[in-house]
């Protein structure tokens, strides 16, 4: 973890967002930047107005967190084009936004944050938690893919040697139906080798994994692990299979993003 962008529009929950990447940028030596965008169909002299106004509340707050020296942007245009335009063009590890949907949580869809979610090549941190510890306990559920592996790699990444991460797969109802011993017991051998052979790659020392196969319905299964395990991070692959999956978050990754239950990490 090399280098956290924070998207601020200088809200209460830019602020929250705020602290939360000071703190993940300590704890991995990260370089920090803070992106403020302002809409550009706004008179001149009002932008003016409105970057001495964000440069001096984004600065306070840096002061504040004893982050003076961090990088500060203010760039003028479309939010969701510059913000994925900046961590591309900066090679952000890690973009951190804050939740603003939850004001009007039947408002998701079309937001900045659903668009900026579908367009980052980083990973994208939601923050929703008011409590600022490091993180303890992150879930990951996984299916077979790809992205699934990554945000496994990512979690572990973020989350300090002594945190825990749990593994989950759930086989869905309809799968399972009439499914013998034998059988489950071969599913969860499947499951624990893929993570075994996940955590091979990974450098030696980090968070411990642990890893579960559940079965039945799908977002029955991750609410009641989510309720048992108590996770401050729940971590989810974007599947990215052409420009309609590009489009579309999918269902799951919809679901716990419109009902944040703690911190969510979007990862490709």
């Amino acid at each position: 973890m090399q280098h956290i962008m924070v998207a601020h529009d200088l809200s209460d929950h830019a602020w929250l967002a705020l602290q939360r990447a000071a703190l993940l940028a300590a704890q991995h030596g990260a370089r920090l930047t803070v992106l403020h965008v302002q809409e550009e169909h706004l008179p001149k002299q009002v932008l003016e107005h409105n970057r001495e106004a964000a440069r001096e509340l984004i600065g306070g707050q840096l002061e504040q967190l004893g982050l003076a020296g961090a990088e500060l942007v203010i760039v003028t245009g479309r939010p969701v084009q510059k913000m994925v335009a900046q961590q591309k063009a900066r090679s952000v590890d890690l973009l951190v936004m804050g939740d603003h949907h939850q004001e009007s949580p039947l408002y998701f869809s079309g937001t900045t944050l659903e668009r900026v979610l579908q367009r980052s090549t980083a990973a994208v941190l939601l923050v929703v938690d008011a409590q600022l510890a490091p993180y303890r306990q992150a879930l990951v559920p996984m299916d077979f893919s790809r992205c699934a592996c990554n945000a496994l790699h990512k979690t572990r990444a973020l989350l300090a040697a002594d945190a825990s991460i749990h593994a989950v797969h759930v086989l869905e109802q309809a799968q399972v139906h009439g499914c013998s011993t034998d059988e489950h017991e071969w599913q969860a051998g499947l499951f624990a080798q893929l993570v075994a052979d996940e955590q091979a790659k990974m450098p030696a020392g980090g968070a411990a994994i642990s890893q579960a196969l559940l079965h039945g319905e799908l977002h029955d299964c991750l609410s009641a692990a989510i309720e048992a395990y108590r996770p401050q991070l729940l971590a989810l692959g974007k599947h990215g299979r052409g420009v309609l999956a590009d489009a579309l978050l999918g269902s799951l990754a919809q679901y716990f993003l419109e009902n944040p239950p703690c911190d969510v990490l979007l990862v490709r």
